[in-house]
């Protein structure tokens, strides 16, 4: 069998073992697939669980669930479901096709092969395949290539129309390239300049835009991957324009130091976002927050940093820390780094809250 202990948590293994014993009751074929695999053969830790099914894969992802004991949830339209258990989470999708009625606008789907689910994947090491039965990494189905793009290091596209169809594989694409570190193709390359000169991404539906977004700003080097979409032709968010990358640069430093000093986690992401939003008006921001759907807390965070960034900054940038600093409640640590950065501090003061 494949090493799974080396790149699997323990429950993770768990879920695997359970998924071998119903795909042969079930008669399916079941495959670990995408990001899964290529995290694989990369032997990169925190490995995700993806599968597809040959067949009816809510069938099998609602035995999965009822065998672990788990939450199942569905996304029918999708043909895909996930399940939740002992702290993780396993994506299982039927073998699809899709089919885009314009540019930018949500697939429509229906079953179809493993090879046919493969072609309509984003990129060539995303579109490999590895049995659930498979005992070694040799019998992984590479119909495009991928592990040959994977040795190079490089990104490419599965066909000429992908960023059309669907312009998030572009943001999706930087956040790769910025996490692993790889370089885009040159006819790829070549097709996302196109992509974002044609405006592509504003033919997304701002919630999906948004939700994009918000999972670049989560991943370790989010500043890298704004230069990266500069480099490429970005023309900004809506509304908000492109982000302040020297800004982010002195929070990428603060949010450092914060850690070498053993204070408490904080959010980092929210950082970005707050920086990346600065010139976004209120109430475009609000619209923004709905349809991400930010929590009460997240929200009266942003709006405090907000608040206090204009009475903060001009103080900040000829005086210190402590003079500046309203009276009155503790100020949150992802706000003051935020005010901090914005206002061109890259050090945190000895004294860092009140």
């Amino acid at each position: 069998m494949i090493p799974y202990q080396k790149l699997f948590r323990r429950n993770q293994l768990r879920i695997l073992a359970q998924a071998r014993k119903i795909a042969p009751v079930k008669g399916q074929r079941v495959y670990l697939v995408g990001g899964t695999v290529r995290d694989l053969l990369l032997g990169r830790p925190e490995v995700d669980l993806d599968l597809a099914v040959e067949g009816d894969g809510l069938l099998f992802a609602r035995e999965l669930a009822r065998q672990l004991g788990g939450r199942l949830a569905f996304h029918d339209r999708f043909l895909t479901a996930t399940v939740y258990w002992g702290g993780e989470r396993v994506d299982v999708v039927t073998t699809r096709q899709e089919y885009y009625p314009r540019p930018g606008a949500l697939p429509e789907v229906e079953p179809a092969t493993l090879e046919a689910d493969l072609a309509r994947r984003d990129f060539s090491v995303n579109a490999m395949a590895l049995p659930l039965m498979a005992r070694d990494l040799g019998e992984i189905l590479d119909p495009f290539g991928g592990r040959e793009d994977l040795a190079r290091q490089t990104l490419r596209v599965l066909h000429r129309d992908s960023f059309r169809d669907d312009p998030t594989r572009l943001l999706r694409g930087v956040r790769f390239a910025t996490r692993l570190k790889f370089i885009w193709e040159e006819e790829t390359c070549s097709l996302v300049r196109q992509a974002l000169a044609g405006g592509y991404l504003d033919l997304l539906e701002p919630k999906r835009l948004w939700q994009e977004f918000i999972l670049l700003l989560k991943e370790r080097r989010p500043v890298a991957a704004w230069e990266s979409l500069i480099d490429l032709g970005w023309q900004g968010l809506p509304g908000a324009g492109l982000p302040d990358v020297a800004a982010g640069r002195r929070a990428e430093k603060l949010l450092c130091q914060w850690k070498w000093r053993g204070q408490r986690p904080l959010d980092a992401s929210l950082v970005y976002f707050l920086i990346a939003t600065v010139k976004l008006r209120a109430t475009a921001l609000e619209e923004v927050l709905d349809s991400v759907n930010f929590g009460r807390k997240k929200r009266n965070l942003i709006s405090a940093a907000r608040d206090l960034l204009p009475e903060l900054a001009p103080c900040l940038a000829r005086g210190s820390l402590p003079e500046c600093l309203p009276a009155g409640p503790r100020m949150a640590p992802e706000a003051l780094i935020f005010i901090l950065a914005v206002a061109g501090w890259s050090r945190l003061p000895a004294r860092v809250l009140p």
